[in-house]
């Protein structure tokens, strides 16, 4: 370990930098200053002589005479203390010097008694080694004189150092220089306009190929020739006017020029920009110049004036309305049919005053956003016209592009007021044909409901096998026209557009639970496999309208499924949950799948027999697909069966839970059991439906406590004091009340156990949700009694005694 170790220049970050900059470092030996070395050993008399170059962590040795060692520690090297200073570093005995005493080279081998070194400085100043002078004894006799020539020795070896880096960066500023040359020698040749340089004297000094085939000559031909000796006279002079005017004023300048050449080129049109040359001082020493042939776009600028004016003819005699519009919109022209149209001129139409003012904000923005895009765009607005009538105009507008770019914007407008009015009339019709039918709704249901329910009390009081067979006929009938009603009023309430969808967040099984219980009987009785796949997660839809699509497309698997199985399965797909209903039906050949989704449209049903449906089901599918924005998919094999598909948005997957028991299904044999004596409660404020239904739950074997409302319900329970087995309520009862009031306030007399159901001729989303809330049965008029059996079966359990 050294004595003292050697401290760092204040200049060492710039020091190390100018060393590297010579870029000798860990460089083979060179012959230069292995001679420096050997002289200084002969000049000296020492054994040891060493050019060394000090980086961050060590001493290298360039060169080196009498010591093998190439590579020393920093921390070790006597050089890093000769770099601190420009003159010679000069230690006559290291014994008796306290910085080097203790040094290890010293101490230890190879003893050093002797060190001698003057700095290499760099012409900055810095400081980046030295020339040094070892010996094992020591040297007191080392003059003044020897130090002198020692930093002579030091300033050859940095002149050779500076040589050389001189040399390499010659060789590399030649080697650029040529790099460039071939750089735009290439450039020149890959150009395909024609490029060149002209001296003072206006003689070509460089040209590319391009250049010299226009004149059928090579480019060293052209070379030292000026424009008279190529051009006729009249275009010499301008040309050379030209390049007298940029070298005079130094300022580029373009041109278009029309010039004969004499090869199969011919007169060309050329745009010429010629712009100083200027030598290092900055002054113009010739002129370079660029040539571009315009001649075909001089030529199809020519031919598009032309044919610009023969459209504007044509423009002009048409008797549509017509405007042009610049690439932004801006106006540029109307036709004589539009000025004499609305008795405007150009400047008062740009104004928009000539559309109507409830439209024009509207058109304004559509145009907006179709010029931002470059797409076409319409609209119908009100055209003002010259005696003051606004009539309605059907304006299409469109983009005219030149290679990819919009150049302008043709406009037409064309008068469909008359086809307007009658439009509106013929939608008016048909909305109000809707409204009629979707307000009649609950008035139609009524009197049906109430037939039914006469038919079936009917049946314990006709005796005799013809009496029977006209009562089952007569149910059928009804069964057939109860399905026609709801179909028919279901597809009149979507066609008017009072059905608004609630759309709210809800688990799929809210939907697949109900639905398997609904229809697990219809399978059963069709001797069908019947299967709901569990399924996870929540989705985004309306649950009432989404419900209806699933039934109706279960309904119509079941219905044109004789054999094999009917299933629904959930298949999640990204953001959107496929819930899938399989069936093992006749299935639907190519050319029908998009017929039915018509109105009454049935495969193989040419006779339109009720028993198999009436053809509605799949349009009120479609229809309520297009109102939720929720797809129908249909793949099918004839004779193999098909699969629809409802794509509904998935808001997440939540996580598999075991499937909820479902109840066993009640079998038809228990439905036909009697009511045993139970209390039924009936609310209806119509009183022969009131009348039916009580009439039939009689025949059931129930006791029946009939109300028109819900106070008359409540006042005679608390009179008799019984607690009712089932509540059953219309949901619109009069004074604005509804009924699933009614059951709740019964429940809050006798208990939150009472079954409660509610049949109800209305079908819009409120008295779903108002049931689904407080877990009350839902049933829609007009209701079969067999399906209100069915009802009463689920809610109490196979009906039998109390």
């Amino acid at each position: 370990m050294t004595s003292i170790e050697p401290p760092w220049p204040s200049d060492e970050r710039a020091r190390l930098a100018r060393l590297k900059s010579y870029g000798v470092l860990d460089t083979p030996p060179e012959a230069a200053f292995d001679r420096l070395a050997r002289l200084g050993a002969r000049h000296f008399g020492v054994p040891i002589v060493m050019v060394n170059l000090v980086d961050e962590t060590r001493q290298w040795c360039k060169a080196g005479y009498g010591l093998d060692t190439m590579v020393l520690e920093r921390r070790l090297s006597f050089c890093a203390h000769t770099i601190l200073d420009d003159a010679a570093l000069v230690v006559r005995d290291t014994r008796e010097d306290k910085r080097f005493a203790d040094h290890e080279l010293v101490a230890g081998p190879p003893h050093l008694r002797f060190y001698a070194g003057a700095p290499l400085i760099a012409p900055d100043g810095l400081r980046i080694g030295t020339y040094s002078l070892l010996d094992h004894q020591p040297h007191p006799e080392f003059s003044a004189e020897d130090e002198r020539d020692l930093e002579e020795f030091a300033r050859l070896a940095m002149h050779e150092m500076e040589s050389q880096a001189a040399h390499r960066a010659a060789q590399a500023a030649e080697a650029l220089l040529r790099d460039k040359n071939a750089l735009l020698e290439s450039l020149l040749e890959s150009v395909t306009d024609p490029i060149f340089a002209k001296d003072r004297d206006r003689h070509f000094t460089l040209v590319n190929s391009a250049t010299a085939r226009l004149f059928g000559l090579t480019r060293e031909e052209v070379v030292g020739l000026t424009d008279e000796d190529l051009f006729p006279p009249e275009e010499a002079v301008r040309l050379d006017d030209l390049c007298g005017r940029v070298i005079a004023t130094g300022r580029e300048e373009t041109v278009e020029e029309e010039l004969p050449f004499p090869t199969e080129e011919g007169t060309r049109v050329l745009m010429i920009s010629v712009m100083p040359l200027r030598d290092a001082w900055g002054k113009a020493i010739g002129v370079v110049g660029v040539a571009r042939d315009i001649t075909a776009r001089k030529r199809a600028e020519e031919a598009l004036r032309s044919s610009e004016a023969r459209f504007r003819t044509l423009v002009d005699n048409t008797p549509l309305l017509m405007w042009i519009n610049r690439s932004d919109g801006t106006p540029e022209y109307y036709n004589v049919e539009l000025c004499s149209y609305t008795g405007q001129d150009v400047e008062s139409m740009s104004t928009w005053k000539t559309i109507h003012p409830d439209d024009r904000q509207g058109f304004i923005a559509l145009r907006t956003r179709s010029i931002v895009a470059g797409t076409p765009y319409q609209s119908n607005v009100r055209i003002r016209r010259a005696d003051g009538a606004w009539r309605w105009h059907q304006c299409r507008v469109v983009p005219v592009r030149e290679k990819g770019a919009i150049v302008s914007w043709i406009g037409t407008a064309v008068d469909i007021h008359e086809i307007r009015r009658a439009q509106q009339a013929a939608e008016e019709a048909d909305r109000s044909k809707g409204r009629f039918l979707a307000a009649a709704s609950h008035d139609l249901r009524q009197p049906m409901q109430s037939i039914l329910l006469f038919a079936g009390a009917l049946a314990p009081h006709v005796t005799g096998e013809a009496g029977l067979r006209a009562l089952d006929r007569l149910q059928q009938g009804l069964d057939t026209l109860k399905d026609l009603l709801d179909s028919l009023l279901d597809v009149s309430r979507l066609d008017a557009g009072v059905v608004a969808p609630q759309i709210e967040e809800f688990p799929v099984t809210d939907l697949l639970v109900p639905l398997s219980a609904a229809y697990a009987p219809l399978a059963e009785a069709k001797g069908l496999d019947w299967r709901v796949v569990p399924c996870t997660g929540t989705v985004r839809s309306d649950r009432v309208l989404l419900g209806r699509m699933l039934r109706n497309l279960v309904d119509n698997a079941i219905r044109y499924t004789d054999r094999g199985r009917v299933m629904v399965d959930c298949r999640p797909q990204g953001t959107r949950l496929c819930v899938e209903v399989h069936d093992t039906g006749l299935g639907i050949p190519p050319d029908q799948r998009e017929r039915i989704f018509e109105e009454f449209h049935q495969i193989g049903n040419p006779e339109r027999d009720r028993d198999q449906g009436l053809g509605l089901g799949l349009a009120i599918v479609r229809r309520l697909s297009r109102l939720l924005d929720h797809p129908v998919d249909l793949v099918s094999r004839p004779e193999r069966g098909s699969i629809f598909s409802v794509s509904v948005p998935l808001v997440r997957q939540d996580a598999p839970h075991p499937p909820a028991t479902t109840p066993r299904t009640v079998r038809a044999d228990a439905m036909t059991a009697t009511g045993g004596g139970r209390l039924a409660v009936v609310v209806e404020d119509d009183a022969i439906v009131l009348m039916g239904l009580a009439a039939m739950l009689g025949e059931w074997g129930f006791e029946v406590l009939s109300a028109g409302s819900t106070g008359e319900a409540l006042e005679r329970l608390r009179t008799g004091g019984r607690r009712p087995d089932i509540v059953l309520a219309d949901y619109r009862l009069r004074q604005g009340r509804v009924g699933t009031e009614a059951i709740l306030r019964v429940r809050d007399l006798f208990g939150a156990d009472v079954p409660g159901l509610i049949v109800t001729g209305e079908i819009g989303p409120e008295p779903q949700r108002d049931a689904a809330r407080h877990g009350i049965g839902l049933m829609h008029k007009p209701v079969t009694p067999r399906l209100l059996e069915a009802a009463l079966a689920r809610h109490l359990g196979a009906i039998g005694p109390a």
